[in-house]
């Protein structure tokens, strides 16, 4: 699932939280795409959104959706 957002300091850009579809409350990171750019970034929890930082060269936010979904999903407890 995908939830769409606006960076509070660079107003230019357009992101994604990346959020389980059961549980909303869990981030997988964030898709963000700038107007200038023409790549959609991965960018894991934890870093800076539109700082420089993620993996680029995704053509869509799907895409780059899936590859934070995929390489970083949340490992089950067990419990019940």
């Amino acid at each position: 699932m995908l939830k769409q957002f606006r960076f509070t300091r660079n107003r230019a850009s357009l992101g994604y939280r990346v959020l389980d579809r059961q549980d909303p409350n869990t981030c997988y990171g964030i898709a963000w795409h700038h107007r200038d750019g023409s790549d959609w970034v991965a960018e894991y929890p934890g870093h800076t959104p539109g700082n420089g930082g993620g993996i680029p060269g995704f053509a869509s936010r799907e895409q780059a959706a899936r590859f934070l979904y995929r390489y970083r999903r949340p490992q089950p407890s067990g419990r019940p």
